[in-house]
């Protein structure tokens, strides 16, 4: 018998319950398990027990805010894909984000479309770095990716403040 695929994983963290429900409303198709948690100290507990295949972390929260939780993530070795929400023009914040490592960004007034489709990308590298935990060519070729990526997003949202600016 095939080993059976394991199911895909997000981790959404924010405190608004009115967003968080909206989010995982705009994700429920797309990925098998979505976990809730109001603020980065309780999505750590969930992050320290679990493996997500991507994290949906909101920049200002209480207790410990998203850029606390990201670098802590990091600092416990976990590359989880991490997409970060802003609140409209809080461009420092999120380059802070993507200086940190997180893939990408958006805004808290983004379009479903746009959500979707950063989430999904994350979900998609999440799900292939796990698979190639014990492959380290793979491993390292994603991880690579993956830091291109965020790279790419740092540089868009620089394009965006020049452009803001002018």
């Amino acid at each position: 018998m095939a080993a059976q695929e394991e199911k895909s994983r997000l981790l959404i963290v924010e405190d608004d319950a009115d967003i968080r429900e909206l989010l995982k409303h705009f994700m429920k198709e797309f990925v098998d398990e979505i976990v809730e948690a109001e603020n980065g100290s309780a999505a750590l507990q969930y992050v320290k027990a679990q493996e997500f295949d991507t994290i949906l972390s909101d920049i200002e929260m209480p207790q410990m805010n998203g850029l606390k939780f990201l670098a802590y993530v990091r600092s416990l070795g976990h590359m989880t894909p991490f997409v970060v929400l802003t609140a409209h023009g809080d461009h420092t914040r999120a380059l802070e984000a993507l200086s940190l490592g997180a893939f990408d960004f958006i805004t808290k007034d983004s379009k479903r479309k746009v959500v979707i489709e950063s989430v999904c990308s994350a979900l998609k590298i999440g799900r292939e770095m796990k698979a190639s935990k014990n492959d380290a060519v793979r491993s390292n070729h994603l991880k690579k990716l993956y830091a291109d990526m965020s790279k790419s997003s740092e540089l868009r949202l620089r394009k965006i403040i020049e452009d803001m600016s002018s």
